[in-house]
């Protein structure tokens, strides 16, 4: 111990600095994250699981079993498999010399995650599940190697042959039709007539026709003198309010869409998961621990450092 001492009271003032400032962020990240980790778990434990049907507008949690919505598939990209959400990325071997030394290492150079709708289905009804800016924690991942910028193959199990001498290695994640899901986000319900009034309809209306005068024309310039006088547009305004009310009716008899984003304030986490909540809040406090535990590690080191500086220093003075 005594030795390293020495050595760190010979390193120059710049380079010791620049170490002991590394050793100092890196203890408050570590922190950071310990912080955020526990605060997760809580966030889970302390909130109510709702039913879709009942749940109210805000910050929800919910539970059920995924589902696919009406339309295009979502298909992952590297091996093609119908899902609900997957994340991918793929890596290129690399050799590398630093001082001296040849080692390798592994450069990502193409990753992506989707962003497409999908829905998570209870007992009580559905939800669609808009995944930008989830903190996802996904059930199933692969991780597999080949020799070409695309899989030329697909493992069969959870992972991929051993990647000696293989070039590129290929990871991807998925949430599955018909896996239970997890959910904490902006619960928000959207009416058909939400952003409507039958003003508003009338007024479109009007305008689409108003964008074909030969049209308007043809059934509403009564008189054939070529224009629309005050009494034919009394008849058009009439007729638009007429339609416009039944398409208001007609859209208030649709039922709502319930809907879970992530929250426009940033502050609380949008969560989404595969795993019970159970077992993502202990994966939660394990994250915590381990970071907190590399906090006091990292800080004791940084500490111990500036004393051993410091002491040095006084004796050299």
């Amino acid at each position: 111990m005594e030795e390293m001492a020495s050595k760190i009271r010979q390193l120059p003032a710049a380079e010791f600095w620049i170490v002991w400032s590394v050793l100092v962020l890196g203890a408050a990240a570590a922190f950071y994250y310990a912080f955020r980790q526990w605060r997760r778990a809580r966030i889970i434990e302390d909130a109510p699981t709702a039913k879709i049907r009942s749940a109210p507008q805000g910050y929800v949690e919910l539970e059920g079993v995924g589902k696919m919505m009406a339309g295009e598939p979502i298909i992952s990209p590297l091996t093609a498999k119908n899902c609900l959400w997957f994340r991918y990325k793929v890596e290129r071997k690399e050799v590398v010399h630093i001082k001296g030394s040849r080692t390798t290492r592994w450069r990502t150079v193409e990753q992506g995650e989707s962003d497409a709708l999908f829905l998570l289905e209870d007992e009580t009804g559905q939800c669609v599940i808009d995944p930008e800016g989830a903190e996802v924690t996904p059930l199933d991942k692969l991780v597999w190697y080949g020799d070409s910028p695309r899989p030329l193959d697909v493992p069969l199990l959870a992972a991929g042959r051993i990647g000696f001498g293989a070039n590129y290695r290929y990871t991807e994640t998925f949430i599955m039709v018909g896996q239970p899901l997890y959910v904490l986000g902006n619960f928000q319900t959207i009416r058909a007539t939400d952003g409507y009034s039958r003003a508003e309809i009338a007024r479109d209306l009007i305008r689409a026709w108003k964008n074909k005068p030969a049209l308007l024309l043809d059934h509403f310039d009564l008189n054939r003198d070529g224009e629309i006088d005050t009494t034919e547009w009394e008849k058009v305004q009439q007729l638009a309010q007429r339609k416009a009310a039944a398409e208001y009716r007609k859209r208030s008899r649709e039922p709502d869409t319930h809907m879970v984003c992530q929250l426009e304030d940033g502050h609380r986490p949008f969560l989404l998961s595969s795993h019970p909540q159970r077992d993502l809040t202990r994966r939660y406090r394990q994250q915590a621990i381990i970071a907190l535990v590399l906090f006091f590690a990292v800080g004791g080191i940084s500490a111990w450092a500036l004393a051993a500086r410091t002491v040095g220093a006084h004796i050299s003075g």
